[in-house]
């Protein structure tokens, strides 16, 4: 499965669903699998800049490394003392954070555990900043950090450590079924995993809009097998390919007791 992570925005209307914090689940997609984590600012300063990426493959500490964009950036830089919920793209278990305050100082933290983590709260335990981190099964994970103080802190470059492109097309409905759930899968590769583009009911007659994030480089694959499964329980997997990136109405139709797909 295609995974990685990067704040990369934070939709205000699910922010209802970051804040309970331990009592959300994992997110289902295969491609880009993402989580919400709440973070909690207890450290009695304002926190400017916000980055958390994954650990290098070496495991060392990778703070020069492109680091992605600045997570309190991309939600218009509000609530940066207390909580705020962010969503974080998962690759492995174990993450770098850098935390920037309003003076430039910046907290580092590293080799932390954020693998079905709910919350981390930034606090400090004397001299050093402390990073609380709770997960899901009551697991508690305390990481101490290292402060380093204005002036010694290196600046940093806003960049996405891997770039994304979207899917973006509508979905008519012209069978006499509902539709209950849509995906796609690499025509070469079907095993990587399946895109999960619907996961609420397409009644007859009607049509929705599909937005889903891929990596950039799935712009090359342009070979997709579409998948639908109708509300009375019948699933079907079409052999005829279609390209996503170049379409702009997929409809799914009946022909005799037969669904088939077009795509225009």
């Amino acid at each position: 499965m295609k995974k990685y992570v990067m704040v990369l925005f934070l939709m205000l209307s699910a922010l209802s669903l970051f804040l309970t914090g331990c009592g959300r689940g994992e997110d289902t997609r295969q491609y880009i699998d993402t989580i919400g984590i709440v973070f909690t600012n207890n450290a009695n300063e304002v926190i400017n800049e916000l980055f958390i990426f994954p650990v290098a493959i070496d495991g060392t500490s990778v703070f020069e490394q492109d680091m992605g964009p600045d997570l309190i950036k991309n939600t218009s830089k509000v609530r940066r003392i207390g909580s705020f919920g962010v969503t974080i793209e998962m690759e492995n278990t174990s993450y770098n954070i850098k935390a920037r305050d309003r003076f430039q100082g910046i907290y580092i933290f590293g080799n932390v555990p954020l693998s079905n983590a709910c919350e981390a709260i930034l606090t400090f335990e004397g001299a050093n900043p402390l990073l609380t981190v709770h997960h899901r099964s009551g697991e508690v994970h305390a990481i101490e950090g290292e402060h380093v103080p204005p002036g010694d802190a290196p600046d940093h470059a806003h960049v996405p450590l891997r770039r994304t492109a979207t899917v973006q097309f509508t979905v008519r409905n012209t069978s006499d079924n509902d539709i209950v759930f849509i995906s796609m899968r690499e025509a070469d590769y079907p095993s990587k995993g399946e895109v999960e583009l619907l996961q609420s009911t397409l009644a007859e007659n009607s049509s929705t809009s599909i937005n889903y994030r891929l990596f950039e480089e799935d712009t090359e694959v342009t070979d997709w097998l579409l998948y639908v499964k109708t509300a009375d329980g019948v699933s079907t997997l079409f052999e005829e390919p279609f390209n996503p990136w170049e379409i702009n109405i997929l409809e799914i139709t009946m022909d005799g007791n037969t669904l088939v797909f077009t795509a225009s």
